[in-house]
């Protein structure tokens, strides 16, 4: 099946704007992904739900125009990886790509390994590398860390729903495992694997990475750079609607001489609702819509003085 039948194109396609999802390769950054794609499409707001390191591979969820506007709503969502661990070694980085710290010649067995991964699930507390986008006294960590400071860092919690054994083998002396991990956004698999090595013995660095799902975006649904044109057309093609992206997200249809009050962030009320779920969490997140399906922005449940509705992200022309 056509992915744009599964999660439609709508007008806001039509007008260059909605979510690509794209196949990364190793090597470019993902900064690297948003620039080509500028240069295909000619616009310049392009943003993506979640940075992967040069090294990685996989899914890459890209926003386009006014949809750069729910990046919030999408960069937390559960990421899947298959990932790739050398024991023995710790690195700079917490991947095979820095400056090797420590060797050591006795790594742990698969029995160790499995017997460990339990201790990782659920709510864990991680401290982030250096080499990451975090800032810190409003610096980013990683170009601290280019100029040789290392600062301490604030442990973050995130969430591991699953972190599954694949399989071992031996390579240049050396044991790998790889793993299934699905864990919440804002998690970082390179510090996991960091984490594992040093609780097993001997320590570990990341030295494959492949994310393969965004919340409801898979490899399936992803497009290879290479498969794409050269002009805007062969983008537009491929463009998904931010509605059908959100639809996990309950909706509420308004009046149509309602919408002028979405566009001006006005409160949407009882008078102006015409279905809506009245059994919302007060401040959860509906997705706006007319009666005629046209999907006009995002907005936050509000129940102080009746049920009502207040814009937070308009995406209406």
């Amino acid at each position: 099946m056509d992915i744009r039948e599964h999660f439609g194109t709508g007008s806001i396609v039509d007008d260059m704007e909605g979510i690509l999802v794209i196949d990364k390769p190793s090597g470019p950054t993902s900064h690297d992904i948003v620039d080509i794609l500028r240069r295909k499409s000619g616009i310049k707001r392009i943003g993506h739900t979640g940075t992967l390191d040069p090294m990685a591979t996989g899914v890459m969820v890209v926003l386009i125009g006014r949809a750069t506007r729910v990046s919030r709503f999408l960069e937390l969502e559960p990421k899947t990886y298959i990932a790739e661990a050398t024991f023995g070694i710790t690195t700079d980085t917490q991947d095979i790509t820095g400056e090797v710290l420590s060797e050591s010649a006795g790594m742990p067995d698969e029995a160790t390994i499995k017997r460990l991964l339990p201790d990782f699930a659920g709510d864990i507390l991680q401290v982030p590398p250096m080499v990451s986008a975090v800032k810190i006294g409003g610096k980013k960590l990683y170009k601290l860390a280019r100029a040789g400071h290392e600062v301490e860092r604030p442990a973050r919690g995130v969430h591991i729903f699953r972190f599954e054994f694949l399989e071992s083998f031996e390579a240049e002396g050396r044991l790998k495992a790889v793993f299934e991990v699905e864990c919440s956004g804002g998690t970082y698999v390179r510090t996991l694997i960091h984490d594992l090595g040093e609780r097993a013995g001997g320590g570990a660095a990341l030295s494959a990475l492949r994310r393969t799902r965004v919340g409801r975006f898979g490899l399936e649904h992803a497009l290879t750079i290479d498969a794409l044109g050269d002009d805007s057309n062969s983008i537009t093609e491929h463009l998904l609607s931010v509605d059908n992206a959100l639809d996990h997200l309950a909706e509420a249809t308004i009046k149509t001489d309602a919408v002028a009050f979405v566009k001006n962030g006005r409160l949407l009320d009882e008078d102006v609702l015409i279905t809506y779920p009245k059994d919302a969490d007060p401040q959860s997140y509906l997705r706006i819509k007319t009666t005629d399906g046209e999907f006009l922005g995002l907005g936050r449940v509000r129940l102080s003085e009746g049920f009502s509705v207040a814009p937070e992200v308009v995406l209406a022309q």
